[in-house]
């Protein structure tokens, strides 16, 4: 079989299942939670082992940073007969109340990055040939909110594992964007809108997915808090800081348990 020419898999793997953290050194991670696990391939940011989990056998697979890198793995998934998908993410929070390690279980996420706005012409049009409503706008003094939408029961299944596990979570939004460091920030403005949290692929990633027929959710552990030092946030979170590194463990933990009953 032909593999795919940025994560150099194909459908040979046989797997329908996949996680998607961004960063290569979280597959790691999640392989110390499954059973037979093998090294699939590393190309580029694409980092990918298989392994089973409760008897489900689960791809776990890096993006990278960024939304198109992250519906590239999408799309590439998809042809090899993925159907379902769970990012496990970081974020930074955009309301109070959220703590370090508290997880974000996204069921929508605004599209304020390129990568998922690329999309939204074709959503649209498939969602007039099904009649269906598969993305979301919110109309504000200033004009459209337009959002992603994760697959509803997918959600539930992840927020029913955070539960039974005792993970904290809150089931919510997120606002997706290309610029981590720009000067003139848009927090305030998206955080009065209802927004919880803030990432950069989650839109792009259900965007993708709603476009591919995959079910997609985003499960997204916070490292910087409401109106902390976003650098500094990162940084501890690379560092090993225990409340973060609680959370990238609870976020596997869900999305293990999500997919293994889905």
């Amino acid at each position: 079989m032909e593999k795919m020419p940025h994560i150099r898999l194909d459908a040979s793997i046989g797997a329908d299942a996949a996680i998607l953290p961004g960063d290569p050194a979280r597959v790691s991670v999640a392989a110390s939670f499954m059973e037979d696990v093998r090294e699939e391939a590393f190309n580029r940011e694409y980092r990918s082992i298989t392994g089973t989990y409760k008897g489900k056998r689960i791809i776990v697979m890096s993006t990278g940073m960024g939304g198109a890198s992250t519906a590239i793995g999408v799309e590439e998934l998809a042809d090899i007969g993925v159907k379902s998908v769970i990012r496990i993410g970081s974020c930074g929070a955009l309301r109070r109340g959220l703590s370090l390690g508290d997880l974000v279980i996204c069921e929508k996420a605004v599209c304020d990055d390129g990568a998922s706005q690329s999309y939204l012409g074709t959503i649209r049009y498939a969602a007039q040939e099904l009649n269906k409503t598969r993305t979301m706008e919110e109309e504000t003094q200033e004009g459209f909110i337009r959002f992603a939408c994760a697959d509803r029961a997918l959600v539930d299944a992840c927020a029913q594992a955070a539960e039974e596990q005792g993970f904290p979570y809150a089931v919510g939004s997120t606002r997706c964007h290309d610029r981590l460091y720009s000067k003139v920030s848009l927090d305030d403005y998206y955080s009065a809108k209802g927004i919880d949290a803030s990432d950069m692929e989650t839109a792009a990633l259900f965007a993708a997915a709603q476009c591919r027929g995959v079910k997609a959710c985003s499960i997204l552990n916070v490292v910087v808090e409401w109106e902390a030092d976003t650098k500094e946030g990162i940084a501890a979170y690379k560092e090993g800081a225990s409340a973060t590194a609680r959370g990238e463990r609870s976020e596997i933990l869900t999305a293990l348990e999500a997919l293994a009953r889905f």
